[in-house]
Order: C-alpha cells, then sequence, then structure tokens
C-alpha cells in the first residue's frame, strides 16, 4: 500500500481497572484517530492550551494536573472539538453492570479486553474514513502492565476475526505520553469521557458539556455513534440511559450476546 493514505491513533486509558470501593465506577479508553493534516492540527492546538494553561514545555500534559476547572475544561473541549482531520474512537465498562468471576476481577484481562475492543474500532474508522489506510497505532504506557502479553492479545484475537482488517497496521506501540503530544490529547479526550461517566462532588453530578463539545468528532456510522464511536460495556445500549445522551431518537439495540455480562477470552 505504497499510496494509501496514511492514519495516526492514539490511545489513553481513562478511570482503573479496580473492584474496591475507592475505584473508579468505569474503565476505558479513549482513540485519538488522525488523518496527515488531523497531525497537524491537532499539536497546534495543544500547543494552544499549553500557552493558555501557562504549562511548561517540560511538563506532559495531562487531564488530572492541568483541567481541574470547569473554565479549564471548556477551554480544552472547545479548542480540540475545533480540529479537522480527527476522529475519537471510545469504549467503556461500567463495573457494576459486569459479573464477578469475569474481567472486572482480573486487571490484566480487564485491559487487554478494552485494549482490543478500541483497537478494534481504530482499525474500522480507519477502513470506513480513508479506505486501505496504512495505520500507525500508539498506546499510553502503563506503568506495570506487560505490553507485551497485550499486544500478543490483541494480535492472537486479530487474527481469529477476519473483519479486523490488522494488515493495515504498521507500527503497534506503546510508548511514554512524553513521546508524542498527541498521546497527551488522547488523554484530555478521556478526560472528556471520564466527566460524562464518573460521578463526583458532593452531590454527585456528571459534566457532559465537554463530551458533547466534542460530539461531532466522534466516530459514526449512518449517523449514529453506537457503537463504533462510542461502546458502552457490557451492552452497547447502556450509554443511552445518560441523561445527557445527544441522540434523542436513537433505536440502536445491537448488542453482543457474548459480552452481555462482561464475557471475554
Amino acid at each position: 500500500m505504497p499510496n494509501a493514505p496514511r492514519v495516526h491513533a492514539y490511545i489513553d486509558e481513562t478511570g482503573d481497572r479496580g473492584s474496591s470501593a475507592r475505584s473508579s465506577p468505569i474503565f476505558g479508553m479513549a482513540a485519538v484517530v488522525l488523518d496527515e493534516r488531523g497531525v497537524g492540527n491537532v499539536r497546534r492546538a495543544i500547543s494552544s492550551l499549553r500557552q493558555d494553561f501557562k504549562v511548561p514545555g517540560s511538563a506532559v500534559m495531562s487531564w488530572k494536573h492541568h483541567l481541574k476547572t470547569h473554565d479549564r475544561r471548556r477551554r480544552a473541549a472547545e479548542v480540540l472539538g475545533a480540529v479537522e482531520g480527527l476522529r475519537v474512537c471510545y469504549v467503556y465498562a461500567i463495573k457494576d453492570e459486569l459479573w464477578p468471576g469475569t474481567y472486572r476481577d482480573d486487571p490484566t484481562r480487564f485491559y487487554n479486553y478494552v485494549a482490543f475492543q478500541t483497537y478494534k474500532s481504530v482499525l474500522w474508522a480507519a477502513r470506513d474514513w480513508k479506505g486501505n489506510a496504512r495505520v500507525w497505532t500508539r498506546f499510553g504506557h502503563v506503568k506495570g502492565h506487560d505490553h507485551r502479553a497485550t499486544d500478543a492479545y490483541i494480535r492472537r484475537e486479530a487474527g481469529r476475526d477476519e473483519r479486523v482488517p490488522f494488515h493495515f497496521e504498521q507500527g503497534l506501540r506503546w510508548v511514554d505520553a512524553r513521546t508524542y503530544a498527541e498521546s497527551q490529547v488522547a488523554d484530555l479526550y478521556g478526560g472528556f469521557l471520564k466527566a460524562a461517566t464518573w460521578p463526583s462532588g458532593e452531590f454527585n453530578y456528571v459534566e457532559s458539556a465537554y463530551l458533547l463539545k466534542i460530539w461531532p468528532q466522534i466516530r459514526k456510522r449512518d449517523s449514529c455513534a453506537i457503537p463504533l464511536g462510542i461502546r458502552s460495556m457490557p451492552r452497547n445500549e447502556l450509554v443511552r440511559k445518560n441523561d445527557w445522551f445527544p441522540c434523542v431518537q436513537c433505536s440502536n439495540e445491537i448488542s453482543s450476546p457474548r459480552a452481555s455480562r462482561g464475557r471475554s477470552t
């Protein structure tokens, strides 16, 4: 595919894989998918946000450390939501909806399963958006996690499913957030999802405005974001139950029987 379009994907996680009372209610991933135009646009956007928030060049920009206030989150959503040449794919699991004994209770299986579901969304987005694209995928490095095992898992599962165009892949890697500004952007997009799905504060409110601001960038098929642009697990329709869900007339009932209560291989 020497003349095929180039697509770059940067994936970061949100939430944690724990099951204690102090753990996050969700665990998920945000994938920022960029064409060649999008790469330059998103780098300019993150540079602008660094200036706005006075983040030094030596620091890794992150939702946790630099977007603690409503104004900063709103600003980030406005700046990033205007970036052209960018698609977003979300996958997240709601822990309370998963059966005990499934991947919810095994941090490695949990990560691997969510990572592969996100990766499939990336490849399908590249195929439908840019045709037979060449894809370079970068997952954010996770301290203490064996990424080699995840790489093997993804390759094995992709080999089992002929629908997954794994031959698009040119360089699947796990990288430190310092390596690419785009990885830091994926962290911010993960924050938009976190704010909309993770109740917090004195009254356990969610903040959906940031996610809705970038909603046009979420990958869609036939105008529907479920499940290829935003997938809730263990059932695809769970995302529709959020009060903020923008598609009032959505009738998407697609659900995978195999994952209906969190089963995975």
